[in-house]
């Protein structure tokens, strides 16, 4: 048995059996990489050294992501990871599916839908590679009981419950790079969206408010922030665009996404 069959797949990060030797990391056969993400690329998906591999990984990174949540809509998704591009998101997945990233649906009738699943094994150690070689870093999410928690009472009418939810959240998110808070300033009832350029070669890097949102009332922005707050895994991809493309692009794209949720089916 290799050493990396001595795991089943799914246990550990993909690439743990990989050696460093002489500055670079050895495979199984002999080949040597510059990173465990090169050796993924090249190695096991035998994609070419192309200038563009990081932002593919980074793709991959939200694509397996969104599939390991596994709380959120086809069109939905197909318009936050994937542009609104319907047939660039039907062939990603029968790609990742005919390399045994996906899992297989049980019955007769899907056991073929690559959109019906979530990962296998094997996608779920990539998923764990992929994060744990993400620069900047990946940043730890919070408990999936604390997320579902927020999820559920927001579908309930006590708003008391859903603010219990919600100050649970919080506290348990940190400082992040890319935050969402709700505030208060005046008899305004704001959403702000707070972030901190990474990797700018800035001495003192300085976070700063990109977006943000007002009600007149407290209920609706708390009902606003708990989808936020249900979809913590995009807040990094959010808030890079409101950094960089500004308010206004971004208020358009969350726009879009909630009226695809609404398309899916949920009621918020």
């Amino acid at each position: 048995m290799s050493a990396r069959d001595s795991h089943w797949a799914g246990e550990l990060p993909w690439g743990w059996w990989l050696r460093s030797r002489d500055g670079a990391l050895e495979d199984e056969d002999g080949r040597r990489w510059k990173s465990v993400r090169e050796a993924f690329w090249q190695g096991e998906l035998g994609f070419a050294d192309v200038h563009f591999a990081e932002e593919q990984h980074e793709l991959l990174l939200r694509v397996l992501s969104s599939k390991d949540a596994g709380r959120f809509g086809r069109v939905e998704s197909q318009h936050d990871i994937f542009g609104g591009d319907l047939t660039f998101r039907r062939f990603y997945l029968c790609w990742l599916a005919s390399i045994g990233m996906l899992g297989k649906a049980e019955g007769v009738f899907n056991r073929n839908d690559p959109f019906s699943v979530g990962l296998s094994p094997a996608g779920r150690s990539a998923l764990m590679m992929l994060r744990a070689t993400r620069n900047p870093a990946w940043e730890p999410l919070p408990m999936t009981e604390v997320i579902d928690a927020v999820i559920e009472s927001d579908r309930g009418d006590a708003e008391r419950a859903r603010d219990d939810a919600l100050q649970t959240f919080e506290a348990s998110i940190g400082l992040r790079r890319h935050v969402f808070a709700r505030e208060r300033i005046g008899a305004s009832h704001l959403i702000t969206l707070t972030s901190m350029e990474a990797g700018t070669g800035a001495r003192m890097p300085v976070r700063r408010v990109t977006w943000s949102i007002s009600f007149c009332e407290p209920a609706s922005r708390d009902h606003l922030y708990a989808w936020l707050a249900a979809r913590i895994g995009r807040w990094d991809d959010w808030g890079q665009m409101a950094y960089r493309k500004g308010a206004d692009v971004f208020s358009q794209h969350l726009l879009s996404l909630l009226v695809a949720s609404q398309i899916d089916g949920e009621s918020w």
